[in-house]
């Protein structure tokens, strides 16, 4: 297979789209031009597709005065839910106000009322979802009569009720034999149903500019899904229902004669109606389409052929190459070269592509192996120096417990103040986020291990609302700034006070912590250098690194404005401030 792909040296590869394009155009511009060509003679022979346009045109006429009769009957029964007469009748029955027979005849004097005047309503039907009763009028002058309300409650109004449980608060058209049923609910405020209205439709007025029409041979219509012959329409049920009509730009020739349909979107509904011609109205208008298919077909099998024998020739071959490539680097053949010269342009790139890929995959790879062997040896490391401060931390309770038995409290409390600040930069639990409270309680330790080296020297001043004691906080986000406070505030000086305060408003929370310690130009560059958004520790020494560790923790957490400020007020004390959202 390989040597079909031989070429000479220097020549130049053709693109597959121009090959393709030549192709196509070769074999299919001569099939079209004789198909063109066929139909143009038969086109001015004969003006059959102006004839079916035009009783198209004629349907379109019909169907639309169809639409406006029975957009006539759908406003009407929308007319019931809008006023809400019939559910106040209702409830005024349920509550006691009306008895049986006041309601009822309520029910029917307002069916007369709205209903009896139109021409598009045989009858009208209602009842309540709590009544088996049926409440009914009908019209004679639109053909309405008392044994068609006998037929729709012995026949069709099972029918009907399944058909209103569907509908919610759309209208529906049910059609049961000749009959034509429009239902609409009547829901309350919440939109649950408590009544139904019904129209036996006037079908000898809403459909007689279909059904009436001179030419047709049969007449059929579909509205809301539901299929209603009109005039012999039974044989175009299945052709209107399949969607054919639409397909053929709205007319066929079906045996020889002429159907045309027409779709027209009514008030929430589409009334779809066909239309059989009689036979003497046209006539078959291609005498010879099965001769000029057959020849078209017999033309294209060449051409087909020629066209497998490219494709596979210019895709499949070459698809076939590269898929043997990829299954050789699938089994682990990394780095593995595809050296088979390929028919076009395109796939010859994808080969090149492929070939570097797998090149730079081989690469990664050994790169990540590298990697993966250092991280390993970094994580043994990083277990090993984890063993001293879990030892560190049982050894000072041994020595705490020894300390409270000899009866020295001040060296016990102090043992259990540095047993809490080691075990919250331990973090055993894995918890970013602690309560306040807690936050404290490592802030408090710091403060007492530090007021017995200070002793006197350092006052604090603590002004934190209990309310804010369950707002959830980074953890160790406190103690630095209170060590800072301390360090280049307090011991400076050789005394001092450190005041935190904290109070929140509907979005954030705000820790503040004042000294009287002040700062100079030096202390200010070294602020405003660790408190940058762009800081990098590089070669900065340890000692400086927790407020810029505290800003940046609150910038990555909860992003702008965010973070801890550092400024010194008129009156010389400085002023550090955490901001962070509330949460509890």
């Amino acid at each position: 297979m390989h040597r079909r792909y031989r070429k000479k040296e220097g020549w130049k590869q053709p693109s597959m789209w121009w090959r393709m394009a030549g192709i196509v155009g070769i074999c299919w511009m001569i099939p079209l031009a004789f198909m063109i060509g066929i139909f143009g003679v038969y086109m001015a022979s004969n003006h059959s597709d102006m004839t079916a346009e035009n009783f198209r045109d004629q349907l379109e006429f019909s169907n639309k005065i169809c639409v406006e009769r029975l957009n006539g009957a759908v406003a009407a029964s929308r007319q019931a839910s809008y006023d809400g007469e019939l559910l106040a009748v209702h409830e005024r029955y349920l509550a006691g106000i009306l008895g049986n027979f006041d309601a009822g005849r309520a029910y029917k004097n307002y069916l007369t009322d709205k209903y009896l005047k139109n021409d598009a309503v045989s009858s009208a039907i209602l009842w309540f979802e709590t009544e088996d009763v049926l409440y009914s009028v009908y019209n004679e002058r639109a053909n309405g009569s008392y044994q068609g309300i006998r037929v729709y409650e012995t026949t069709d109004h099972e029918a009907v009720r399944e058909c209103a449980k569907t509908l919610d608060t759309r209208i529906g058209f049910l059609v049961c034999k000749d009959r034509i049923y429009l239902v609409r609910n009547l829901v309350d405020k919440r939109y649950h149903r408590q009544a139904t209205l019904v129209f036996c439709l006037n079908r000898d007025y809403c459909f007689n500019s279909l059904s009436e029409y001179p030419l047709a041979e049969g007449v059929c219509a579909q509205i809301g899904g539901q299929m209603l012959p009109l005039r012999n329409g039974e044989a175009l049920s299945e052709w209107l229902g399949s969607g054919e009509a639409e397909s053929r730009g709205g007319y066929a020739w079906v045996g020889g004669r002429l159907c045309v349909s027409d779709i027209r979107a009514g008030d929430n509904y589409q009334l779809h109606t066909a239309m059989l011609l009689q036979k003497e109205v046209t006539k078959y208008p291609f005498y010879g389409y099965p001769y000029v298919l057959g020849g078209m077909v017999l033309s294209l099998v060449p051409m087909l052929l020629l066209m497998l024998h490219v494709f596979r020739r210019q895709v499949t071959d070459p698809v076939e190459v590269l898929s043997e490539g990829a299954r050789h680097i699938e089994q682990g053949e990394l780095g593995y070269q595809v050296c088979v010269p390929l028919a076009n342009r395109e796939f010859t790139y994808l080969r090149d592509s492929m070939n570097e890929m797998s090149t730079h995959l081989k690469q990664q790879f050994d790169r990540i192996y590298q990697e993966e062997i250092a991280l390993r040896e970094a994580r043994i490391m990083a277990l090993q120096s984890h063993i001293n401060p879990h030892f560190m931390n049982n050894t000072l309770e041994i020595i705490n417990w020894e300390a409270r038995l000899s009866g020295n409290e001040k060296v016990s409390k102090m043992i259990g103040a540095l047993s809490t600040m080691l075990d919250a930069a331990m973090d055993r639990r894995k918890r970013p986020q602690v309560r306040l409270s807690e936050e404290m309680g490592y802030v408090n330790s710091y403060l007492y291990i530090t007021g017995e080296r200070l002793g006197s020297r350092l006052k604090v001043e603590k002004e934190l609302p209990e309310e804010l004691m369950d707002c959830m906080v980074p953890r160790l986000i406190l103690q630095p700034v209170i060590e800072n406070a301390v360090e280049h505030g307090v011991v400076p000086n050789g005394s001092g006070t450190v005041r935190l305060l904290g109070y929140c408003d509907d979005t954030y929370l705000y820790l503040e912590t004042i000294n009287d310690g002040g700062m100079t130009e030096e202390d200010r560059a070294r602020i405003e250098r660790l408190l940058d958004p762009n800081y990098s520790a590089g070669k900065e020494p340890a000692g400086n690194l927790g407020i810029a560790n505290v800003n940046q923790r609150l910038r990555i957490l909860f992003g702008d404005p965010c973070g801890l400020t550092i400024t010194e007020r008129e009156d010389g004390k400085v002023v550090a401030k955490l901001t962070m959202p509330v949460q509890k």
